[in-house]
């Protein structure tokens, strides 16, 4: 079974990934979107898009206000972009 993932959006270390699952034939056996920050919390996953971008924006604001966060970011702003 293939995986594919492809970044929808990245803010502030915060990344929303869309992942499939296909079978040995392409076809398309599941999707779902995952929710991956530099904070101190496991990626979350979702089923339905519109509630993995609320999480996104709430995810990137309070990874705005994450001092540590931040730091990480600033240190090396290319990987973060």
């Amino acid at each position: 079974m293939a995986r594919i993932s492809k970044a929808l959006r990245s803010r502030s270390g915060v990344r929303l990934e869309l992942r499939e699952q296909r079978d040995a034939r392409g076809e398309l056996v599941g999707r779902f979107y995952r929710l991956v920050t530099l904070r101190p919390a496991r990626p979350r996953t979702f089923a339905d898009r519109l509630a993995a971008e609320d999480a996104f924006d709430l995810e990137v604001i309070a990874s705005l206000c994450d001092t540590t966060v931040q730091r990480r970011i600033q240190s090396d702003p290319a990987r973060f972009a």
